[in-house]
């Protein structure tokens, strides 16, 4: 164990195969601009209108077809999901769109899911990220969810749940949950990480960090074997430690226990449980020559009994059953759990009365603004019919 609690006595022990430059917007790689013609699936058209799936045309020839709720084609162009927890952020730190010749776009589909995709870029240098953040990062960066940052010491749940479908090809990539260990909060001063920890949930075949280091270093509660696979000094185009573990065999759908490697780097490098945990990161590295499409179902993060939902297994993508809803002179209640309010009067059931107000109300605003919610007749409409069969529930 170092003695010292902020510094690792293996940093710079390892010689780096992969040059991981820091998530900075204002940093980025140069190359020739080559061009480059190729098609890719636009899978969340589907998700979002139902439409016939259109092509993402390279080129200058921009985005073809129909289009998802919400979409940003931009350099760091973000969305908010989840709630507004979370934030999409289009990262494309290694090579922008707007200098290399190719596209990468992030997407809200109505169902609550999302994503991105892009075409391969003909740029080398840095990889992209596009990604998800709930929480902060060390250049002030802030999705808003109170959870974070976090002292480590203060820790003493955090698990990860995930549901991602990853159509990826090409050259080197991965799917990667990451988070920054910082002296101060972002919002007291900017700039202050020492340790870079990154968990790889997959990876393609020319992804590679040289041998395991230390293979099956633990097994979390959830069965994962967590290999700890490497660790730079000065990872991340910062003076930061870069420690990067695995899921043995990788895992894109499941939970993952991240207090287990909170206890590994403070029971093997007495690592200071001041050091604030920025808040979690989890996308895409890619480099040059790889194309992909990448759909988030589910991405969940609990802290501390807090979970935080994001993705259409959440349903992000509707409306919450309403609760008491103001009729005229009534408050309306689901007595049934069946998400209909049928209770008008107040007594816990449904009587005449209920259908009487009902029926006197039926053209009232917050029952005609809340369909789902006194449509009776299942005829996905509000009417006549929806009375009739309230008073069949009598």
């Amino acid at each position: 164990m170092n003695s010292n609690p902020d510094t690792d006595d293996t940093d710079g022990d390892r010689t780096e195969t992969t040059d991981h430059s820091q998530r900075d917007p204002d940093e980025t790689a140069s190359s020739d601009n080559n061009g480059v013609s190729r098609a890719l699936s636009r899978r969340r058209f589907v998700q979002a209108t139902g439409a016939t799936a259109g092509a993402l045309a390279l080129g200058g020839t921009g985005i073809a077809g129909a289009q998802p709720l919400e979409e940003t084609c931009e350099s760091f162009g973000e969305i908010d999901i989840g709630d507004g927890d979370f934030l999409l952020i289009n990262n494309d730190w290694g090579a922008s769109v707007e200098d290399h010749g190719f596209e990468m776009c992030s997407w809200l589909a109505e169902d609550g899911s999302y994503g991105y995709e892009w075409t391969s870029r003909p740029a080398g240098g840095e990889p992209n990220y596009p990604q998800v953040l709930l929480g902060t990062k060390p250049w002030g960066d802030d999705s808003g969810a109170d959870s974070f940052p976090i002292q480590r010491g203060d820790v003493d749940e955090l698990t990860l749940e995930v549901d991602i479908d990853l159509d990826v090809s090409g050259g080197e990539w991965n799917l990667a949950e990451e988070w920054w260990l910082m002296e101060q909060p972002p919002d007291q001063q900017i700039e202050t990480h020492t340790h870079e920890i990154m968990l790889v949930l997959e990876w393609g075949a020319e992804h590679s960090h040289g041998g395991v280091d230390e293979p099956g270093v633990w097994t979390d509660q959830f069965g994962n074997e967590i290999d700890y696979w490497t660790v730079y000094g000065g990872g991340g185009g910062t003076d930061a430690a870069f420690h990067i573990f695995r899921v043995n065999g990788g895992l894109t759908t499941g939970q993952v226990d991240l207090t287990e490697i909170i206890d590994f780097m403070t029971e093997r490098y007495g690592l200071s449980q001041d050091l604030w945990v920025s808040g979690i990161e989890v996308g895409n590295e890619y480099w040059e020559g790889v194309q992909g499409d990448v759909t988030y179902n589910t991405l969940d993060v609990t802290v501390n009994g807090t979970t935080y939902e994001s993705g259409s297994d959440a349903g992000n993508g509707s409306d919450p059953e309403p609760g008491a809803i103001e009729v005229g002179e009534y408050e309306t209640q689901d007595t049934t759990d069946d998400g209909l309010q049928n209770d008008f009067t107040g007594d816990g059931q449904t009587s005449h009365d209920d259908v009487t107000a009902f029926f006197e109300n039926l053209e009232d605003e917050n029952i005609q603004n809340n369909p789902d919610a006194f449509d009776f007749a299942g005829n996905d409409e509000i009417g006549f019919a929806d009375v009739v069969d309230l008073l069949r529930r009598v």
